[in-house]
């Protein structure tokens, strides 16, 4: 069986970047589930005024969704080997806080937690993971992959997001 060269170009940058997204994703699904969650910031309040990140940004959410991309790299490994789980476990870590960024971005620019922010919504836990990636020298894909997941991440986290809300697991569908 032939498998097109393009095809499997964009199969490894996804391949390569799927640790990032589960971890993105991982905390709306445990925020059905664990009712009770512990703002990061403790409710504290920065030098504006506002939160610093808002009650969306949990102790718990973060710890799951790093433990996701780890769990996502653990099961990539059976396939690659062991450098998918540094690759997981640095992916998970840089999605995490990549995403708090840009809700304290957000909240400087005094968008409540929920508010639409195009690209400010979609790409900071992308960038941030692919730096993580990168600084544990587990960075294997090309600048035109790395490129091609910029331009697909904010399409695809649109349609999981609107599968998100359509499933009730998202209040909004963005």
């Amino acid at each position: 069986m032939h498998i097109s060269p393009v095809l499997l170009w964009i199969a490894r940058a996804i391949w390569f970047v799927l640790p990032a997204y589960v971890a993105n994703g991982a905390p709306v699904v445990l925020a059905r589930v664990l009712p009770r969650r512990h703002p990061i910031d403790g409710g504290a309040k920065f030098i504006d005024g506002r939160r610093v990140l808002g009650d969306s940004k949990t102790v718990e959410g973060f710890v799951f969704g790093v433990f996701a991309g780890i769990v996502t790299g653990l099961a990539e490994s059976l396939v690659t080997g062991f450098e998918a789980i540094l690759r997981g476990a640095a992916m998970g870590l840089g999605a995490m806080v990549g995403d708090c960024l840009g809700s304290f971005i957000k909240r400087r620019l005094g968008l409540r937690p929920g508010a639409r922010a195009p690209l400010l919504d979609q790409l900071p836990f992308l960038l941030v993971a692919l730096l993580f990636a990168y600084i544990a020298h587990v960075y294997w894909i090309d600048v035109w992959q790395t490129l091609f997941l910029v331009a697909l991440t904010p399409a695809l986290h649109y349609l999981t997001n609107v599968a998100a809300y359509l499933m009730k697991l998202k209040s909004v569908p963005w």
